[in-house]
């Protein structure tokens, strides 16, 4: 089980400034919601930014099961 806390802490280390909103969507620690609104995504595909949350989350994601992943520039 992972805490919501963990994922947006591990998040905001890795994207400082990052706007961060995270929502376990089931209940149990292994689905999960998350929206991150940052200026380091600016001028970078979709993919890349997808890439830097998954590598601020690389050791969790064992144990999360699905993420519903939004990222945008403000």
């Amino acid at each position: 089980m992972v805490d919501m806390s963990e994922v947006r802490a591990r998040i905001e280390a890795a994207i400082p400034g990052a706007a961060v909103r995270v929502t376990d969507s089931t209940g149990g620690g292994d689905h999960f919601d998350v929206e991150v609104i940052a200026e380091a995504f600016a001028g970078k595909a979709l993919v890349d930014q997808h890439r830097m949350v998954y590598t601020a989350l690389a050791d969790l994601m064992p144990r999360i099961h699905a993420l519903a992943l939004r990222t945008r520039t403000p």
